[in-house]
């Protein structure tokens, strides 16, 4: 077994933990597979997505519920293109009450707030980026532990559980450590945007959705430590998608949740939707992450 002992200051820094939902991923459909072609043209990053490449690109197929696969009720989709410099990913989400409370750079987003969420698989870690309706974001930077451990990288360990704000995934089936989330880690260069079709915090306007466009830098990514970066033609990476919609109102009593204290307290409930269904409400499951081949042709 591993035993970890990190010293900060004389003193013992415990992370926050959680344990994540686990099992049997086999009777699962296959993951998609897409093909991420090239842009050619400057890519104006203002949420709008007006360019011609967004127009001709191939969107992804509706999301579905995370858990079952099920049909949901707002379409929700991702595109991907990508350059020397970026890897562009566009959101379009169908949404009839469009809410953004949080305003804080790492505020977590999800808790209160609509988002769309990327998860990037590297080697033994993996990038997570989120942002609300109202752009702002959340990032994290996620390490697998018995990677490090094993190689006896102490410096990383003591980077990693030094951060003034961490979290620890407990181990899975078959893991004997977990990972460690950076949640201050921000991607150097990072450009995102949001654009709304409607209004916002006005429950009494039916509104029509909101588009997300992010340019993530290759030169910031290469902390996934990844053979090519940027990527090769033919290269594959896995890449996560998903939204976890809150809604402002239910019938249901056992769903209602108190949501937010700021600006409109309000009750409701959330889903989480995905690219990919999971088997369980639970992103992190690279397993689960779509595979994307990144193509010299252009869009």
């Amino acid at each position: 077994g591993y035993s970890l002992a990190i010293w900060r200051d004389s003193m013992i820094r415990m992370p926050r933990t959680l344990d994540l939902p686990d099992g049997s991923l086999s009777a699962l459909p296959p993951v998609v597979e897409y093909e991420c072609l090239r842009v050619d043209e400057d890519i104006l990053v203002d949420g709008k997505l007006s360019e011609n490449a967004w127009k001709r690109v191939c969107w992804s197929e509706p999301f579905v519920k995370m858990d079952t696969g099920a049909a949901v009720q707002f379409d929700s989709r991702i595109a991907l293109l990508w350059d020397d410099e970026f890897l562009y990913v566009a959101f379009r989400f169908e949404d009839e009450e469009i809410w953004g409370t949080h305003v804080e750079h790492h505020d977590h987003v999800y808790h209160r707030d609509s988002d769309a969420e990327i998860f990037i698989e590297g080697d033994g870690v993996y990038y997570e980026l989120g942002t609300n309706a109202i752009n702002t974001i959340y990032e994290v930077l996620w390490t697998w532990l018995e990677p490090v451990v094993d190689r006896q990288a102490v410096a990383v360990i003591n980077r990693l559980f030094s951060a003034e704000n961490g979290l620890y995934f407990l181990p899975r089936r078959n893991e004997k450590l977990g990972r460690f989330g950076e949640m201050d880690w921000q991607l150097p260069g990072l450009r995102h945007a949001v654009s709304i079709d409607g209004s916002l915090n006005n429950p009494a306007i039916r509104d029509v959705g909101w588009t997300v466009e992010m340019a993530l830098p290759w030169a910031g990514l290469t902390v996934l430590g990844r053979a090519n970066c940027p990527p090769i033609a033919g290269d594959t990476w896995r890449i996560g998608a998903s939204r976890c919609q809150h809604f402002r109102q239910t019938s249901d009593a056992a769903q209602i949740q108190q949501i937010g204290e700021m600006p409109h307290p309000r009750q409701g409930y959330s889903v989480d939707w995905s690219w990919n269904c999971h088997g369980f409400v639970n992103m992190h499951i690279p397993e689960r992450w779509s595979v994307i081949r990144f193509v010299d042709r252009a869009v």
